[in-house]
């Protein structure tokens, strides 16, 4: 069951031109990159959290569903230079991985504090 989240902004990443375009997003501002297996328990518990953060924060957020997406998990690999593991989630932004975990480590406890630092971080730069 999807949890109520009227002020998510969900994009689903589909092919290597919507990383791009997502990473570029992240210069903007921070973004929520979330993969994830349909069929696996742990990424359905954890996708509901990330779900609520990210809603909670309108924190742009991205999602690879790894079986209908094969090439852009690979692709999100090799251009973050993470090993690709399922779920994982990032925070990004300028281009940067700011926050990376897997499986149970993704937590909307983690989450917040480093989107806490970013903001932190933003309102002393300006």
């Amino acid at each position: 069951m999807r949890p109520e989240v009227p002020d998510l902004s969900l994009t689903p990443l589909t092919d290597e031109a919507g990383l791009e375009a997502a990473l570029a997003h992240s210069y903007r501002e921070p973004i929520l990159l979330f993969k994830h297996s349909r069929w696996c328990g742990i990424s359905h518990r954890v996708r509901e959290d990330v779900l609520r953060v990210a809603a909670a924060r309108s924190v742009p957020l991205y999602e690879v569903v790894v079986q209908t997406a094969r090439p852009v998990s690979d692709a999100i690999a090799r251009r973050l230079g993470i090993r690709h593991e399922t779920p994982q989630a990032f925070v990004i932004y300028q281009g940067q991985v700011v926050f990376h975990a897997s499986h149970y480590a993704i937590t909307p406890d983690a989450l917040n504090e480093t989107l806490d630092q970013l903001d932190r971080a933003c309102s002393s730069d300006g």
